[in-house]
């Protein structure tokens, strides 16, 4: 075998290496190849750059459409890349054959294309750059269709792939390189090139109305070199039960560049869109851009119960036709708790239920529920406040005493069954409560244990194997849980306990008896 031949073996055991499949040549002459993108992304273009010619002869004795003599040159536009001192591509024109190197003649000299297992990572990026800041045209482009996409008709040589706006380098390459000749006219690509993406979270999945809930984007400084403009657009938009601060900061590492974005507020109320002048961040490429800010959870999360916001972010170096990433939502939740107040055996008769009961409600802490309507600018809240004679968090039972300190507060809120038998505590976290009662309906006995309600949401992220607080585009998310108590009430008048002042009755009442009795024996005696 010729030592050209054993070099176009080299090269195509090193797309092998690159992960390249490859099916069988095609019947005849060779002289065109197809590239098959493995899961094409639709809509997405897909340009291919020709950096090397390749030219072949079969000088076998029997014919086999197999180059034995091949022969590679550059594409004239690629000659800058490789020649000249300050050329970025001069590493990859070597003088001496190290190892298995395919020639090539360079203005007459003979040089060797020394691009290797071990560089070809650093080749692909190096040519992107140079392909994009020279505003190089591509050979051939293809337009993604969600599936693998075939390019054929590609004159057989070496080439250089970048998915339009691809713009991030990475360790693992940023675009992605193919041989095509005789031996392998055909071969599969994989995109290494990464376009812009972005990442949501928030601190909080379920939440008191007025409680501040913090949310963070994230992406990374896209690579702009040979673009003239680039436009890096985050839009985001929030459920109207979320209040928007406006406060937005916008961060690489430590170093604060809300500055170097026009942030406009105005698009709706609850919503802001951050157009980062990345060209000017170009000292960070390829580093976390951070934006964080805040909204407070208001009273409209007491009806809709699961507050959302969206984000997405718009990109590319055409200003008037911008790419888009699939929009990623993350959720917070309110709950309630809910009374079921009844008498009888039977919590779901409907004429069994008993209006007027009035009842507070205690956390775990010992503390008790208070709700703030929302008024002017300031917006609704649940306060957890302290009662004076109150009974303690772990009290198992409600003196007479302590219940009326409970009703007669002020600082607090006591609701009161309608007609129905219910009431409810609104806009509050997953947590453990108590329920209660300060007062009984009138000819009913007041219930002197605390009833607890425990309010637990449903983890859809956890069940569908996620990471907890991370937005995503499945429109799966946490779901809040009411938590409902059914309290019975007895009626009639409860008799009183040892020590009582119906007891100091019975002994006083008892007392005259027997006085009375000894007196009307006395009387009897005298008289007899």
């Amino acid at each position: 075998m010729s030592v050209l031949k054993k070099l176009t073996t080299v090269m195509m055991a090193l797309i092998m290496m690159l992960g390249l499949g490859v099916t069988a040549a095609a019947e005849g002459e060779t002289t065109t190849g197809t590239i098959t993108i493995k899961g094409s992304e639709n809509g997405t273009v897909y340009n291919f750059y020709k950096i090397f010619a390749l030219e072949g002869q079969d000088t076998s004795t029997t014919p086999d459409n197999v180059y034995d003599v091949v022969t590679y040159q550059f594409n004239d536009v690629w000659e800058g890349f490789f020649v000249g001192d300050a050329a970025p591509g001069k590493a990859y024109l070597v003088d001496t054959n190290s190892g298995n190197l395919n020639e090539i003649v360079v203005n007459g000299d003979k040089k060797y294309i020394n691009i290797t297992e071990g560089n070809v990572v650093a080749f692909t990026n190096a040519a992107m750059q140079y392909a994009l800041q020279n505003n190089i045209g591509a050979d051939k482009n293809a337009t993604g269709t969600g599936s693998d996409l075939e390019v054929t008709g590609l004159a057989l040589g070496y080439y250089l792939m970048i998915p339009v706006d691809a713009s991030e380098k990475t360790t693992d390459s940023s675009g992605s390189v193919a041989t095509l000749d005789s031996t392998m006219p055909n071969v599969e690509m994989k995109v290494k090139a990464k376009k812009p993406e972005i990442g949501k979270t928030d601190n909080k999945e379920t939440v008191d109305v007025g409680e501040t809930v913090t949310y963070t984007i994230t992406g990374k400084v896209p690579n702009t070199s040979g673009y003239d403009t680039y436009k890096y657009v985050v839009k985001d938009e929030m459920t109207t039960g979320l209040t928007f601060k406006k406060d937005v900061v916008i961060k690489i590492g430590e170093t604060d560049v809300t500055d170097k974005a026009t942030i406009d507020y105005t698009t709706k109320a609850n919503a802001f869109s951050a157009d980062i002048n990345v060209k000017e961040l170009q000292n960070y490429v390829d580093q976390v851009i951070t934006i964080t800010y805040t909204a407070v959870v208001n009273d409209n999360a007491v009806i809709h119960e699961q507050e959302k916001n969206k984000a997405h972010l718009e990109y590319g170096h055409n200003p008037d036709d911008l790419e888009s990433t699939t929009p990623i939502e993350e959720e917070v939740y309110t709950a309630k708790v809910i009374i079921n107040k009844y008498t009888g055996n039977d919590p779901a008769a409907t004429d069994k239920k008993l209006e007027g009961a009035k009842f507070v409600l205690m956390n775990s802490e010992g503390k008790f529920y208070k709700y703030t309507a929302a008024a002017g600018e300031t917006p609704a809240k649940v306060e957890w406040v302290t009662v004076e004679n109150a009974p303690a968090a772990d009290a198992t039972t409600i003196t007479d005493a302590q219940a009326k300190a409970l009703a007669a507060s002020t600082a607090i809120m006591i609701k009161e069954t309608n007609a129905q038998g219910a009431a409810e505590f609104p806009g509050i976290k997953d947590g453990t409560y108590k329920l209660i009662e300060v007062e009984a309906p009138e000819g009913y006995n007041r219930k002197d244990t605390p009833v607890p309600v425990t309010i637990t949401g449903t983890d859809a992220d956890t069940a569908e194997g996620k990471t907890e607080n991370v937005a995503d585009a499945t429109n799966s998310f946490d779901a809040h849980v009411n938590g409902t108590a059914d309290i019975e009430n007895k009626a009639g008048t409860e008799l009183p306990s040892t020590g009582g002042i119906g007891t100091t009755m019975f002994y006083v009442i008892g007392g005259a008896l027997v006085i009375g009795a000894g007196v009307v024996l006395a009387a009897r005696k005298k008289a007899e």
